[in-house]
């Protein structure tokens, strides 16, 4: 078996080693105006820089004395020129002292974070003019410039940890089945005209039950996710304020997570629809298929990405495309096309098997180069540098899925040189069968490595 029990176990505990808690937090904040720890003549914003795009509606900071008093500020701004920075205005001029800042926001992929810092005010202010959007604000010029805030403390999240790794694993696996159940019917079994319309009806059937079954588990495990989001926030100190209603309508992370739970359902209906030979049914299934790759996108890092978020939303896009067309496509090759093609019997069921597998093949082929291209694209941007898949805790774990990937790329390779030219004969499709699990099992361990993934910082 290429993925066992105790292999798993291992795996899983490596994946632990490798995200300490402390590499959690996703929404980091990188500096601070005041800086920590800074002595400033006056105040009269609050300026925080995040190592992700943050949810402006979803920061918030609670600004007190050094008696406890609590001053109020104004809701958050966004910065036009920086997607990273969120600003506060304060109602009223500070008296000298010493004050701490509490911060907290939620990432735009949804991972919550805060934090704290402290800074001194002494002596008098020097009047000065800045512009907030089309507001001129009074504040004053700081006694020392800004430089990067090392927080008194700061709270990470619980995003990757095995329960919230293993429900995005889950959620990973059912998209990419949903949609290669797509592709298998719209690029497989109705261009192979060597299979037979009798069986080609039956493997569409069967097809259609296998995405009534994988819809079920994306909607299942988006509505665990949305569970496990809520426990994180409500986990963390000061983060229960922050409804789950505003993070659903008022974050990316929602929106991915809105659009996986419908389109999934969509897809469910279109499929049992289609069972029924209601033309337009697999339409909609596609429509809904494709709606489901944009999901992991919005609610993961490409949505939180400071730089080219578009860009980095369409790469995630392909990629997830990709990798379903290449994996979720073979799963349904290997347990819905195969076996139906052998129960039919026959002398000639060998080369229907070659006839399958030969028009697949192309696609798996095509699909995997947009996997690798659009997977080196990503990391180039979340890295930043070469150095960081060793230096890193995500490159670290990068470099655990990019292995697998090579692993199953290297089984594909394989079986495309090695077994496909003898697959008109017996001894070819049980090899094919036995390769394939293997190459299906190392796709698995792939896809549970990308739920930890998703959960650690770039």
């Amino acid at each position: 078996m290429p993925l066992n029990c105790f292999t798993l176990r291992r795996l899983l505990g490596l994946l632990v080693m490798l995200t300490p808690a402390s590499a959690f937090a996703h929404a980091r904040l990188l500096r601070s105006d005041p800086a920590s720890g800074s002595q400033v003549s006056s105040l009269a914003i609050v300026r925080l820089w995040f190592s992700e795009r943050p949810n402006v509606t979803l920061t918030s900071v609670t600004l007190r004395g050094e008696d406890g008093a609590t001053f109020s500020v104004f809701p958050p701004e966004g910065a036009s020129g920086d997607p990273t920075e969120v600003s506060f205005r304060l109602s009223a001029a500070l008296p000298p002292g010493h004050y701490a800042i509490a911060w907290r926001t939620v990432a735009m992929d949804g991972h919550p974070s805060q934090g704290r810092f402290s800074f001194t005010i002494v002596g008098q202010p020097v009047n000065a003019t800045v512009k907030i959007g089309s507001t001129a604000v009074a504040t004053s010029t700081p006694a020392t410039t800004t430089t990067a805030v090392q927080p008194v403390s700061e709270t990470a999240d619980n995003a990757a940890s095995v329960g919230n790794s293993l429900a995005r694993a889950f959620s990973f696996g059912g998209i990419l089945l949903v949609i290669g159940v797509v592709v298998f019917n719209l690029l497989v079994i109705t261009r192979c005209d060597r299979i037979g319309s009798d069986l080609v009806a039956s493997m569409e059937a069967r097809a259609a039950v296998v995405g009534v079954a994988a819809g079920i588990v994306t909607m299942a495990a988006g509505f665990v996710r949305i569970f496990l989001e809520s426990r994180m926030m409500h986990d963390m100190p000061d983060m229960g304020g922050m409804a789950m209603s505003v993070m659903m309508l008022h974050s990316l992370w929602g929106i991915g997570m809105q659009l996986q739970i419908v389109a999934a359902f969509v897809a469910v209906i279109a499929f049992l629809i289609s069972i029924r030979r209601v033309r337009f049914a697999w339409l909609i299934a596609s429509v809904a298929a494709a709606a489901l790759a944009f999901a992991p996108a919005l609610a993961g890092h490409a949505g939180a990405s400071a730089r080219f978020q578009g860009a980095m939303i369409f790469t995630d896009f392909l990629h997830v495309a990709g990798a379903a067309s290449w994996l979720g496509n073979l799963t349904c090759v290997m347990l819905i096309g195969v076996p139906i093609i052998l129960a039919a019997g026959g002398d000639d069921r060998w080369p229907r098997i070659s006839a399958l597998v030969n028009t697949f093949s192309p696609i798996a082929l095509a699909s995997a180069t947009l996997v690798v291209i659009s997977g080196v694209l990503a990391a180039a941007i979340h890295l930043g540098s070469v150095s960081a898949l060793w230096s890193t805790n995500y490159g670290r774990v990068l470099v655990l899925k990019l292995a697998m990937v090579l692993v199953t790329l290297l089984i594909g390779a394989y079986n495309f040189r090695r077994v496909q030219p003898h697959l008109t004969r017996e001894h070819g499709a049980a090899q094919l069968r036995r390769s394939a699990t293997f190459e299906l099992g190392a796709a698995a361990i792939v896809i549970v490595i990308t739920g930890f993934l998703t959960g650690v910082a770039p």
